[in-house]
């Protein structure tokens, strides 16, 4: 996946395993979906702070000024947020930044909301090299998954439409590792400059 060092130098996490590690289609599916997930965690939080700092610029001040030290007043709410679900952080989000946010970047947003759900609503199993989901919301919303998550719906299957997650394919992976990348290196941090957080502050 990804990280970048406070000097905004890329370095990506690759997830290879440790020599001699040998693991098998499903167990890597399952792997790698963890990673994204935990990956998706982490822009809830960069989120949830920014949100907070719009609505409370007061509290920036002090936030900077002392790197090894959060501000009690900050923290209580910040924690409050770490209650919320990803989709109430993700809304609110969208809302308080609307003036700066593209097109494009609110629809890398609700992507990334979509793939942290399907994760998290996902049929496991270890006897097969994908994971299944469900989607909801009807024709409409499961061809748009199809389209922005790159699924494959299971083959002659009968209604309700059911997908296969099949992140231990490369492209899968690709594809979901470079829209973090873009919102995590670019848009976050578009929006913390915005409101004059240093984004390494926050990551």
């Amino acid at each position: 996946m990804l990280a970048r060092s406070s000097n905004h130098r890329t370095r990506r996490l690759i997830p290879v395993m440790p020599y001699g590690v040998h693991m098998e289609t499903p167990e890597k599916n399952m792997v790698n979906a963890g990673i994204i997930f935990m990956f998706t965690a982490w822009l809830q939080g960069q989120m949830s702070d920014l949100i907070i700092f719009k609505n409370n610029p007061n509290l920036i001040s002090d936030f900077v000024k002392n790197p090894t030290r959060v501000p009690p007043e900050f923290y209580s709410i910040r924690v409050s947020y770490w209650e919320k679900q990803f989709g109430s952080v993700k809304n609110e989000f969208k809302e308080a930044f609307s003036d700066i946010l593209a097109d494009d970047e609110k629809r890398d947003v609700e992507e990334l909301y979509h793939l942290r759900n399907m994760i998290a609503h996902a049929h496991v199993s270890v006897g097969r090299d994908y994971m299944l989901y469900r989607p909801f919301g009807g024709e409409r919303r499961e061809q748009k998954l199809i389209d922005d998550l790159q699924l494959q719906p299971i083959d002659d299957q009968s209604a309700p439409m059911v997908l296969k997650i099949e992140l231990w394919r490369e492209d899968s992976f690709k594809h979901a590792n470079d829209l973090i990348e873009r919102l995590e290196q670019v848009t976050l941090r578009k929006v913390a400059d915005s409101i004059g957080v240093p984004h390494s502050r926050i990551r």
